[in-house]
């Protein structure tokens, strides 16, 4: 059995199309499907309600607060394992969307043959049609994350104090090149199988050795943000591997939730950051 949890906030369109995505590729007696909603004040989880009060194995929960990336997904993964009692349970973005007809098959072959903990597919950027799976920039080390937080730290106070965006003009002045394409996307879906990386979260699959070992993905102490280093970590602990797989392909549109949030770049930044810093330090916890 299969399980799916899409985390709803605001955007009901694109859960739909993501919901949709995975009824045509997954759709039958093997798969089952939790909304989880994060409290979204605009009516769009009325909306869901009612677009799939007749579905057969949908289910649609509300959490009465927003609460984040890592403890809204742990809702709908607890439903799956506890009330469901799926084998593998799928988290997915709501901004993203399935594309095979074999996702499934190539779960179960995957772990039939790794006995992976999670395994990441293929996930396409809709933005530039780059490639964001698999990273290979991973925080492991006490020393990395204090330097990632000092770093964020020094934004958020040029933030606060509203000069970060004269010393960007003024850099861009002086003739300083933007930086150079994310090593975190690649423009094939090649992957390097000596480096060690970890899987992009718009859509992981747990398979049974995972399942049976954790209940909760995902460190309840992060909101948003660095939840996949963190995931690697948890991996390592419990001694399970990560797998990628190119066959798999998942289309990712990027930011529908939080891109809907009405504020000016300077807030969004803030916002960003001190989540950046806060995450920061729950992967501190488990480095050396």
């Amino acid at each position: 059995m299969f399980g799916f949890v899409v985390l709803h906030y605001l955007v009901d369109d694109a859960t739909a199309q993501c919901v949709d995505s995975i009824l045509e590729y997954c759709g039958g007696e093997s798969c089952r499907i939790v909304i989880v909603d994060n409290d979204s004040a605009n009516g769009s989880f009325d909306r869901l309600q009612a677009r799939y009060a007749e579905t057969p194995g949908v289910t649609l929960l509300h959490n009465a607060a927003n609460e984040g990336f890592a403890r809204g997904n742990n809702v709908g993964y607890r439903y799956c394992k506890s009330q469901l009692h799926c084998d593998y349970i799928v988290t997915i973005n709501n901004d993203a969307m399935l594309t095979n007809a074999d996702f499934m098959p190539l779960c179960t072959e995957d772990y039939a043959q790794t006995h992976c903990g999670v395994i990441g597919p293929d996930i396409v950027s809709l933005k530039d049609g780059r490639h964001q799976n698999p990273s290979y920039g991973i925080i492991r080390t006490q020393r990395e994350v204090s330097g990632q937080i000092r770093r964020f730290r020094a934004i958020l106070l040029l933030l606060h104090l509203h000069l970060y965006e004269p010393l960007v003009r003024l850099k861009q002045r002086l003739g300083h090149q933007p930086a150079a394409d994310s090593p975190y996307t690649h423009a094939t879906a090649e992957a390097d199988a000596n480096r060690p990386y970890k899987l992009h979260g718009a859509c992981l699959i747990f398979t049974p050795a995972f399942v049976q070992h954790y209940d909760e993905p995902f460190d309840p102490r992060t909101f948003l943000y660095f939840e996949e280093h963190i995931l690697w970590m948890r991996c390592q602990t419990a001694g399970l591997t990560m797998h990628y797989d190119p066959r798999i392909v998942v289309k990712h549109v990027e930011d529908a939730s939080t891109d809907s949030m009405s504020a000016t770049t300077r807030r969004k930044m803030i916002f960003t950051l001190g989540n950046y810093v806060r995450s920061l330090k729950v992967l501190g916890t488990y480095t050396h």
